[in-house]
């Protein structure tokens, strides 16, 4: 059985099956759109569990510098 990876590149994030070496794609279909929007849902969730108006998500980069990705929920602007 393949293994199943997902991975950015030049042009987006792709998934698929890899090769038995580890290193080369089998197969692979972009899925940009559907990562964004179910990393946003998964933020999105475990904020409103945590009755929050915002989540976020932070790494360390190989060398040392910090990276976070945020969201923030806010109320639908009320038109006139």
């Amino acid at each position: 059985m393949s293994e199943y990876h997902v991975s950015c590149g030049m042009f987006g994030i792709y998934a698929g099956t890899v090769k038995k070496n580890g290193t080369e794609w089998k197969d692979k279909t972009r899925v940009t759109d559907e990562a964004i929007e179910a990393v946003r849902d998964w933020l999105l969730s475990e904020a409103q569990f945590n009755n929050r108006t915002f989540g976020g998500y932070t790494w360390t980069t190989k060398d040392g510098k910090t990276v976070t990705l945020r969201v923030s929920i806010e109320d639908k602007e009320q038109t006139e």
